[in-house]
């Protein structure tokens, strides 16, 4: 039996910008749901698996609901069966019927969910039997996940064929949660032929020799600043052969290029982006290396770049001879956030500590308005990415 395993697809995603922009990277999303269902109707797979956001949020418009029933439809058609979980961006608690549009999906008859539950003698794992395999859903324990999938662990028998379907990724620390300790994966070593994961955004294998372990990342870029990797994709695995393949998609292009100047950045940057020969369709990262520490209107750079070409534009700026070189100690003053991105470069869970200041001062942002809780778990997300991604590569 062949199975494509996919995860992320985050449909019904509207990034902000013009209209024009949000439109199109509206459709992206479902353009690449599309190029998902198409391979494996191509590679003639019998099983389409989703571990986790295929919705980006939990409300839908009517429109993203209709798109996503039609894809669903022509994996039917082509007698493809479609089994799904639940992310953090899709969750509904309890696996709420009356509010879940996984569950409308699967009333339809599109899709099967993999389920679990808490129970007295601790969790109750619904088992989906297709052929000689079982199938096991977990959807995002959050906290929980550790305990959730070592319960699971003790429940599978070794003898049979196992798929274990979840939304996370390996972690495995008390600041990010919803992410899985390796120790534990490492419970399902000859008790599972496949563990199907999600939740980043990157490819992963794991271990590296025989992994059992997949995460084919997400079909669309969904944080375009922060995915380090170009590669977007779908994992095939075969349940007979235990041979795997990541089967690339065709995303939006994204390019990123350095610039640095002699005189005047604008001027020299108007040039530079006119050499790129931009199309329109392009997303464009450009890394600027600053001179001295002086303010750079971001945005004009960005528009430049857009006047030429570029879908949207993006800019990093890298300053030179930064104060965060400095050590505690020292005569000067240093604000709250200096002391909180010293604090943290101490630490051994992240790699960036002036990347998670500027994360943590947001969240403080955020905190403070009670309205924010999309934009909160947005940016989290994002740190996720940044963190996380390339150590699961």
């Amino acid at each position: 039996m062949k199975i494509l395993h996919c995860s992320d697809i985050h449909l019904g995603k509207k990034p902000f910008g013009t209209k024009e922009f949000s439109q199109k990277r509206y459709l992206d999303f479902f353009y690449a749901f599309e190029q998902a269902a198409d391979r494996g109707i191509e590679k003639k797979v019998d099983i389409f698996l989703i571990t986790g956001d295929l919705f980006d949020k939990k409300e839908l418009s009517p429109d993203t609901l209709d798109r996503c029933e039609k894809v669903f439809l022509k994996l039917k058609n082509n007698n493809i069966q479609a089994l799904l979980i639940e992310g953090n961006h899709d969750n509904i608690s309890g696996y709420d019927e009356i509010n879940s549009w996984l569950g409308y999906l699967e009333r339809k008859g599109y899709v099967r969910r993999g389920k679990y539950k808490a129970s007295n003698d601790g969790y109750e794992f619904e088992k989906i039997t297709i052929e000689d395999v079982n199938f096991y859903g977990v959807g995002y324990p959050g906290f929980a996940v550790d305990e959730v999938l070592e319960k699971l662990s003790e429940n599978l028998n070794e003898n049979e064929k196992n798929i274990v379907m979840v939304h996370t990724a390996l972690g495995g620390s008390e600041f990010l949660p919803g992410l899985v300790n390796t120790d534990i994966i490492k419970k399902f070593k000859d008790k599972v032929i496949y563990m199907a994961g999600g939740h980043l955004h990157s490819f992963v294998s794991y271990p590296k020799d025989k992994p059992y372990f997949f995460i084919p990342g997400s079909t669309e870029f969904w944080n375009v600043l922060n995915e380090k990797n170009n590669s977007k994709g779908v994992i095939i695995f075969d349940t007979d052969t235990l041979e795997y393949e990541f089967s690339e998609l065709s995303p939006r292009k994204r390019i990123e290029k350095e610039f640095t100047y002699e005189k005047d950045i604008t001027l020299e940057f108007e040039e530079f982006s006119k050499n790129l020969e931009l199309t329109g369709e392009e997303l464009v990262i450009v890394n600027v290396k600053l001179k001295d520490s002086g303010y750079v209107n971001v945005n004009e750079l960005e528009k430049i770049l857009e006047s030429n070409g570029a879908l949207k534009g993006y800019i990093k700026l890298r300053y030179p001879n930064s104060i965060f070189d400095r050590n505690l100690g020292e005569e000067g003053y240093y604000s709250v956030r200096d002391v909180e991105r010293e604090i943290i470069n101490c630490w051994e869970e992240f790699s960036d500590a002036e990347k998670i200041t500027s994360y943590l001062q947001k969240f403080k942002e955020y905190q403070e308005e009670n309205d924010r809780e999309k934009d909160f778990f947005e940016l989290f997300d994002a740190m996720l990415e940044e963190e996380i991604g390339d150590e699961n590569k």
